[in-house]
């Protein structure tokens, strides 16, 4: 009786009204360095300049995410979600990234969109 109790309780669950969630913003770059640039590099690199620029509360509030497959290791181009609201502290955040390692670069920021889909055309 209980497991027939639970499994109709977890089925009550309901997701936030689409009023509610946060609206996210998609952020499309490409990356300009000497040599190519691997994804988990740059993830780390990403991270911990926001950690240092905005702290770990700075961070939390701009819910950003490294998309991994939209990372293009050929032309150096990804995508990275954050809500609306943190787009600005975000991109000063990636102008801050000049160095990986003993390769110089620096991020272009090709659009910003509110759509995976208007973010890569």
């Amino acid at each position: 009786m209980d497991n027939a109790r639970s499994e109709r309780i977890m089925t009550r669950l309901k997701t936030f009204p689409s009023t509610l969630r946060e609206k996210m913003r998609y952020i499309a770059f490409q990356i300009i360095s000497e040599e190519p640039i691997e994804y988990s590099d740059l993830e780390s690199a990403i991270w911990n300049t926001m950690l240092d620029f905005l702290g770990e509360e700075g961070v939390s509030k701009t819910s950003v995410w490294l998309m991994k497959d939209r990372w293009n290791a050929n032309s150096q181009k990804g995508l990275l979600r954050c809500n609306n609201l943190s787009v600005t502290r975000v991109i000063a955040s990636l102008g801050l990234i000049d160095r990986l390692g003993d390769n110089r670069m620096t991020f272009k920021i090709l659009k910003v969109s509110g759509t995976i889909r208007g973010a890569e055309k």
